[in-house]
């Protein structure tokens, strides 16, 4: 029985081992195929329109072709963060112009001409309209809610739900490769806050002038009554 003893304590504890060694993985901080970061995909489209050259050959545009152009910067919705590019070499200085103008009309963002996509025929001007678009990540997929996660890593797509409500808010999803530089600087407000004596003024009377916040602040304190008898 003693022999028996000795043979199965060692088949035993060899048998705990193996199983423990089962459950420790030695990549916990590799992520899983599901836990890889999402983020929106944003690009660039330019959407096109050409606008060919007036019948009498005249560089002033007709009633007919300011409709045509109206009607398709109607029909892709153009508005904020959108910029028309125009693209017309053998179109007159003129024509370019009265295209220019009627860009003004709309209030969009113009961003001059330029050689984009294919040559125009010729007298006529392709009116291109530059729009980001962003495509948020697919977050519909829950591997392991039904799984046991032994690494204690992040669950799926951790987050996700959070770039997605980014991508979809944002006013330009250009914004969300460069961002949106307004001209202006915070370095006043930054310097307001800075560590300084505040600017003196002086007072009716008492030809004086105030001292810093931290002096006012402890010439109070030590006016306070102590609390005594006297």
């Amino acid at each position: 029985m003693t022999a028996m003893k000795q043979l199965i304590k060692p088949a035993l504890l060899s048998f705990a081992l193996v199983s423990t060694s089962a459950c420790v993985h030695t990549d916990v901080n590799v992520a899983t195929p599901h836990q890889t970061v999402m983020r929106n995909n944003v690009h660039m489209v330019r959407l096109p329109h050409e606008i060919a050259p007036e019948g009498d050959g005249t560089d002033t545009l007709s009633a007919v072709t300011e409709t045509s152009i109206s009607s398709f910067l109607t029909s892709i919705n153009a508005g904020y963060g959108d910029v028309v590019m125009l693209d017309g070499p053998s179109a007159s200085p003129a024509r370019i112009a009265a295209v220019e103008t009627i860009i003004a009309r709309t209030g969009l963002a113009y961003g001059g001409t330029s050689a984009l996509g294919a040559k125009p025929k010729d007298g006529s001007v392709m009116l291109y309209v530059e729009r980001y678009v962003v495509t948020t990540p697919n977050c519909n997929y829950w591997p392991e809610v039904t799984s046991t996660q032994e690494r204690n890593n992040d669950s799926s797509f951790h987050g996700c739900a959070s770039t997605i409500n980014l991508g979809l808010m944002v006013a330009n999803p250009r914004d969300l490769v460069s961002g949106h530089y307004s001209g202006t600087s915070t370095a006043a407000a930054v310097g307001a806050l800075g560590v300084g004596s505040a600017p003196s003024s002086s007072r009716s009377g008492s030809g004086s002038s105030s001292g810093s916040g931290t002096q006012a602040l402890q010439g109070a304190i030590e006016s306070l009554p102590t609390g005594g008898n006297d």
